[in-house]
């Protein structure tokens, strides 16, 4: 059986693009299959490409952040069997859009990856150090995930 796992930010610009790639990275270099990864963002502002400043940190930590932005449509994130989010934010826009029956499957990203609460820092518009910060610590949640996903 084919799981879903969609990772939700604002703009899908950054985190949660971010969050996919890694997640297929890992998920294909430890030969996991049948796990298919998307990312969506809260805000439709049109097909933009990737924050120029995430894929270059992207690309410095070994992965390739392509593709456009994407806005979260209801049917989209009713095909997940996970909604991954960065902020509590997230979780509110998603279930305006979700029947309740469907809020179990929200959580936050440091809640499933370090099973501690807060939301992760938007780096967009910040400093390189921050895009840094926060792409190391996505990465650092991804590789978690994907070790409760082996259990």
């Amino acid at each position: 059986m084919n799981r879903k796992i969609c990772f939700v930010c604002t703009g899908n610009a950054c985190r949660s693009p971010f969050a996919e790639c890694v997640m297929r990275k890992l998920l294909k270099d430890m030969g996991i299959d049948g796990i298919e990864v998307y990312s969506l963002g809260t805000l439709d502002w049109g097909e933009n490409p990737r924050d120029a400043d995430m894929v270059e940190v992207a690309k410095e930590m070994g992965y390739d952040l392509s593709g456009i932005t994407t806005p979260m449509t209801r049917d989209r994130l009713v095909a997940a069997d996970k909604i991954i989010v960065f902020d509590e934010r997230h979780r509110d826009a998603i279930t305006r859009e979700l029947d309740y029956s469907h809020w179990d499957r929200i959580v936050l990203f440091n809640r499933a990856a370090f099973d501690e609460p807060g939301n992760v820092e938007d780096p967009h518009y910040q400093t390189k150090a921050v895009y840094q910060h926060v792409a190391q610590h996505i990465e650092r949640g991804c590789k978690l995930l994907v070790e409760k996903l082996k259990r």
